[in-house]
């Protein structure tokens, strides 16, 4: 999943690009990071997302909380809500079964 940085002066957008399309799924402007892709459809625009904001936002830190970054909390959030929400279809499955 490549992800290509457009920079237009002060503006830098994160692009997801596929063989057919260009996603724009992260702007940031003086400061401001927004996200431009409301709407998720696929995995792999998830993923891209989730990459783009920790890109833009390890971008903004000052120099002195670089040092103190680690690995992005939200990998661990995402992992525990996808077991989860398997968990919970897997109970689902099982009542309906019965």
């Amino acid at each position: 999943m490549p992800l290509k940085i457009l920079k237009d002066g002060n503006r830098i957008t994160y692009i997801l690009v596929r063989e057919r399309e260009s996603i724009p799924l992260v702007t940031v402007e003086n400061g401001e990071i927004r996200v431009v892709k409301e709407r998720i459809t696929d995995l792999e625009i998830f993923y891209s997302l989730i990459a783009a904001l920790k890109v833009a936002v390890w971008k903004f830190l000052k120099k002195k909380e670089r040092s103190v970054w680690r690995k992005c909390p939200i990998e661990r959030r995402v992992l525990t809500f996808m077991n989860e929400h398997e968990i919970i279809e897997a109970v689902e499955a099982l009542r309906r079964d019965e």
